[in-house]
């Protein structure tokens, strides 16, 4: 959970439910049971002491569904119920398909839909308009030449300020319409929820303010610099030399689709590696996937033995009609699974079908990791993270963490470290996407949500490759 939500009744417009035999009421029952069923957290947040709260808790939501009858509003209160868990891996989607703008037909159809019609719309006044300084959350801001917002005060019992549409060059977005809607939860640290292009909904648990940047996406008129330097939205995995002494590897991600792609990386990197006294690994927005695609940079960073984690699954009927999906899904993709792998899979399965129904079985001891020798070359590494390096990602940061010659730099990391193996469905009416994790961290737990705090904290207005230049060098 990145903070529980507080529900107080909500006023939702009353618009007709655009699939008459579904109601969100429907869409909310199977989320709890699927996550009651099968969500690994689960007991780490609901249990006897509790108990009466969270059926409190529920109880509420009901009554919310019954008044969402917009896909927008249902999938708010869906939203409230998973991030009632301490447990970031637990999220729920809407489907972002694009609308052609070039057609005259589509647009014309889509500005007169329940979704479009439905959107918020706020009445701006003059003092709406005004600037404020880069550290004030209120003010005008944009999107290259996409969109300009103007957040305002707008309390009510789940949010604080709104984002509103003052110019926006897409012909499905009007002045006036509500394109943000944010809570505070601390200093400095807001929740909010996004409407997207095609005003579909997005929830994002961390939404802060940083120099002048908000979400790190939008960007205060009055600032020069349209650049987020916590971020890194190159996608591409490439290695280079920064100057003679120092390579650079970019991994966006850890995805074991990818394999292949990142297997080719290591291998045209690892000889220029060797040789380098220092190595600087960026991973910011590297959303994880197989630890087995980090696995190769332990050479790199070890000093001493790792140790690692105990890892238990939840096996339930969902659980492993996922697993023997995957194991399917593996089995066709012979370029990024190897037999290693499928017989990997194939093993865990079955381990899993002899299993008590809700029982756990041990995926690691945790125990630990030895390599043979302490590479000469590199003498130091650095490691750059930030708030969106999560799950698989976060497992290398674990490993740096007990090198000795390596630091770790940026912000606190995503916090997706405590369950894992993410399972997703679809709900039956809205076809929302929940994704569900089926293990659990016996340590790591103590940093879900928060993340993994950095050696050294950079500056939000200079360049973080080169900021880590410095440290490396001190």
């Amino acid at each position: 959970m990145r903070q529980f939500f507080i529900i107080i009744t909500i006023c939702l417009p009353q618009l007709s439910f655009a699939q008459s035999d579904c109601t969100c009421e429907q869409e909310l029952d199977f989320v709890m049971g699927y996550y009651e069923r099968n969500l690994a957290a689960f007991g780490d947040n609901v249990n006897a002491d509790n108990r009466m709260e969270y059926d409190a808790f529920k109880a509420e939501l009901l009554k919310e569904a019954q008044t969402a009858h917009l896909e927008a509003d249902c999938f708010r209160v869906l939203t409230y119920f998973v991030e009632f868990f301490k447990d970031n891996h637990a999220s729920i989607y809407m489907s972002n398909a694009g609308i052609d703008e070039d057609s005259e037909e589509a647009v014309s159809q889509f500005l007169t839909s329940e979704l479009y019609l439905g959107r918020e719309v706020y009445q701006l006044k003059n003092e709406d308009l005004k600037q404020y300084p880069l550290d004030d959350i209120r003010g005008i801001y944009r999107i290259s030449d996409a969109y300009e917002i103007a957040v305002v005060p707008s309390k009510t019992p789940f949010r604080d300020y709104i984002g509103v549409i003052l110019n926006s060059s897409s012909k499905i977005w009007r002045r006036g319409q509500v394109k943000l809607e944010i809570k505070q939860v601390a200093e400095n640290q807001y929740q909010a929820f996004s409407y997207m292009r095609n005003h579909s909904l997005r929830f994002s648990g961390r939404y802060q303010l940083k120099n002048g940047i908000l979400g790190d996406t939008w960007v205060k008129t009055s600032k020069a610099d349209d650049q987020s330097h916590a971020t890194n939205t190159d996608r591409t995995f490439h290695f280079k030399m920064l100057n003679d002494s120092t390579a650079y590897l970019r991994i966006p991600s850890f995805s074991g689709g990818r394999s292949a792609r990142i297997d080719s990386l290591y291998q045209v990197a690892d000889a220029q590696i060797r040789q380098t006294p220092y190595l600087v690994i960026d991973v910011r927005d590297n959303g994880g996937g197989s630890d087995s695609n980090a696995s190769p940079l332990l050479p790199y960073i070890y000093t001493n033995p790792i140790k690692g984690d105990r890892v238990e699954l939840l096996v339930t009927e969902d659980n492993l009609n996922l697993w023997k999906k995957w194991q399917r899904e593996w089995k066709a993709d012979s370029l990024n699974y190897s037999k290693q792998d499928v017989a990997w899979i194939s093993r865990e399965v079955r381990r899993m079908e002899k299993a008590k129904p809700n029982s756990w079985i041990v995926r690691s001891k945790g125990g630990k990791s030895r390599a043979k020798a302490v590479a000469n070359y590199p003498t130091s590494v650095a490691v750059i993270q930030n708030q969106y390096c999560a799950s698989s990602c976060e497992t290398l940061l674990f490993w740096a963490k007990q090198s000795e010659k390596t630091i770790l730099v940026g912000e606190n990391s995503g916090g997706y470290v405590g369950y894992g193996e993410n399972g997703s469905v679809s709900t039956p009416c809205y076809n929302f996407t929940l994704t569900c994790p089926m293990t659990r961290y016996k340590e790591q737990r103590k940093y879900e949500a928060t993340g993994i705090v950095p050696d050294h904290l950079l500056e939000y207005d200079r360049d973080w490759v080169e900021q880590t230049l410095e440290l490396l060098r001190f």
